[in-house]
């Protein structure tokens, strides 16, 4: 029997090869839709900007394109236009339900005061549910006094990994800045086409945000007595996981987040994030699905009325997401890499084209591969590449050096077509590694990242490509300061400072000193001692050993030492040093790389 082993298995895989083949060959020769939200044809708003025919439309597409305050039925309404997202206000038999509360207080303003005079009367809030972490930031317009507060019991942290003291808010902050354009102009051919861009007021303007007195459990659907509704809380993990739709069982309303029809769902948002599995979307439009829906409001795009449109809306999303997820794991059967697969993958037209407003299938496909498979694909050269430098170098020698590649990115942007300017997007990638400050070439790349951004009608991509113009152009500017580098930005946008400190919780400002070290400077030493917070009644043991800080619930033999919250953040500032509490713990000062 095991001699025939071989022979089984080899014959059992050139079946499956000629099938897998069969399956390549005839839909490689299918359509191809790669580069959808692309296109030569540009228009020019009223702004000045220079846009795709669709995202000129974006507004419109959402629902955003003026501040309104829209009935949908009785007791309830859809506040839009002031930004990205809606505000849903549902009266109850105990006051009103206001779920997600805006940008900023002065957006919660304007919005408070529009829904009182479509009404014709003042309003009491009764309670005030956040579906999410993103629209959270007009708390005390909408907080009247006994209002309560509802969310997912994730909200919190969800917040401070984003904007608080984190070792990653910078690089967050940073590269929502490139994608949503928030130091663009606001007028000319660089201005955003729609609301998908943000002003500077997305960061500056004054914020409040009301902490949830009731939270949600993970994956678990709860019913709630709301002000005197009923309302059952459904888990609905889509952008983040703190992530919930609510269902007004009296009323017939869905209250969602991404769950909305008309755009393809951002699966992979080209400023990072988390993971957002296609399949837990899935999930949670199918249990939408289950309950009797007559009227359906998303925190994005426009209402739904009628349990046809709202089904088949849920239905269009939903499957966007499943084909997504489906025909990656499908190309990676195929044998292809995350370039091969984001190439292949079809979806249906009518579930595609001019739906790409936000973000672009390619990423999302490339996003579900990698989550699944990773960075490597079949190319050993990945395994241990050159240095970025060392084959910039490299290539630009084979191609007959600097001057001629140069030539040849300029030549490229002067043919004018998406596949000229790409290429010249790669050539100056590899220019710019030799000589960054190069003048021309930074041009050269300038003029390829604003063409390209001019003609995508994904508000992601465009972010990115003319932030990129603008940055090689010198015109990046934060105030009064110029931006050579996004590094910059980062390190300044994300740097703690004493407000952040006193603000955040003493845990996160505690962890905060892992991100400080430099393993090259701490080799070879080692130092550890016990933190004692006695106001909080907080104790940590930190050790410094092999490159890094270890903390701890357990007491550790060094030194046991009283700190104040307010004297840990001087340390964490760099105002003060570990060595002035004990002279032992020298070692973590010189550890540490600011």
């Amino acid at each position: 029997m095991p001699s025939l082993l071989p022979k089984l298995f080899f014959t059992s895989l050139a079946a499956s090869s000629l099938v897998l083949s069969a399956v390549a060959h005839s839909d490689n020769h299918a359509h191809s839709q790669y580069g959808m939200s692309l296109s030569d044809e540009t228009v020019t708003m009223e702004s000045g900007s220079i846009t795709h025919p669709t995202a000129a439309q974006g507004n419109q597409l959402m629902g955003a394109a003026k501040e309104e305050v829209t009935k949908i039925t009785e007791g309830i309404y859809r506040i839009s236009g002031w930004g990205l997202s809606n505000t849903v206000a549902v009266e109850a038999p105990e006051g009103w339900i206001i779920v997600d509360t805006g940008d900023n207080i002065k957006a919660a303003q304007e919005q408070r005061d529009a829904l009182e005079v479509k009404l014709g009367k003042k309003i009491k809030v009764a309670a005030i549910l956040y579906t999410h972490s993103h629209y959270v930031w007009g708390g005390n317009v909408w907080q009247d006094e006994g209002a309560t507060v509802y969310a997912h019991e994730g909200l919190v942290e969800e917040l401070q990994s984003d904007t608080g003291i984190s070792v990653l808010s910078g690089n967050f902050m940073t590269r929502a800045t490139a994608q949503f354009g928030i130091l663009h102009p606001t007028q000319g051919p660089d201005a955003f086409p729609n609301k998908m861009g943000f002003s500077a007021d997305k960061l500056t303007a004054p914020k409040s945000f009301i902490p949830p007195s009731i939270t949600f459990k993970d994956n678990v659907v709860e019913t709630h007595r709301i002000a005197g509704l009923t309302v059952e809380v459904l888990p609905s993990k889509t952008d983040v996981q703190d992530s919930v739709a609510y269902y007004f069982s009296d009323k017939k309303l869905l209250v969602s987040n991404a769950l909305n029809e008309g755009t393809i769902f951002n699966l992979y948002t080209l400023r990072g994030d988390w993971y957002r599995d296609p399949m837990e979307l899935v999930k949670s439009a199918d249990l939408a699905l289950t309950r009797d829906i007559e009227y359906h409001v998303d925190i994005h795009g426009t209402a739904k009325i009628g349990k046809a449109d709202i089904t088949a809306g849920l239905q269009e999303t939903r499957d966007q997401m499943q084909l997504v997820h489906d025909q990656t794991y499908r190309a990676i059967a195929l044998g292809m890499d995350a370039q091969g697969a984001a190439e292949w993958v079809y979806m249906p037209t009518a579930l595609r084209k001019n739906k790409e407003f936000y973000g672009q299938l390619e990423s999302h496909v490339k996003r579900v591969y990698g989550a699944r498979i990773g960075w490597m694909g079949w190319d050993v050269y990945d395994i241990n590449p050159l240095q970025k430098s060392e084959f910039s170098d490299h290539i630009i020698n084979a191609m007959g050096g600097f001057d001629a590649v140069l030539k040849n990115a300029q030549a490229a942007n002067d043919k004018q077509t998406l596949k000229d300017w790409q290429w010249s997007l790669y050539l100056t990638s590899r220019l710019l590694q030799i000589q960054p400050d190069n003048s021309e070439a930074k041009t050269a790349r300038a003029d390829a990242a604003r063409a390209l951004g001019q003609r995508t009608e994904s508000a992601n991509a465009r972010g990115w490509y003319i932030s990129e113009a603008l940055l090689h152009e010198g015109k990046m500017k934060l105030g009064e300061h110029s931006i050579g580098q996004y590094q910059q930005l980062s390190q300044f946008l994300g740097a703690p400072n004493a407000k952040k400190l006193a603000k955040s919780p003493l845990e996160y400002n505690v962890q905060y000193l892992r991100y400080l070290v430099d393993p090259r400077l701490a080799e070879g030493k080692t130092a550890q001692f016990n933190a004692n917070f006695k106001a909080e009644g907080m104790s940590y043991a930190i050790a410094l050993r092999n490159g890094v800080i270890a903390i701890t619930d357990h007491p550790n033999e060094g030194p046991t030492i009283e700190m104040s919250k307010a004297q840990w953040d001087s340390i964490i500032l760099g105002e003060s040093s570990f060595a002035e509490l004990n002279a032992s713990l020298k070692a973590i000062d010189q550890a540490i790389g600011r």
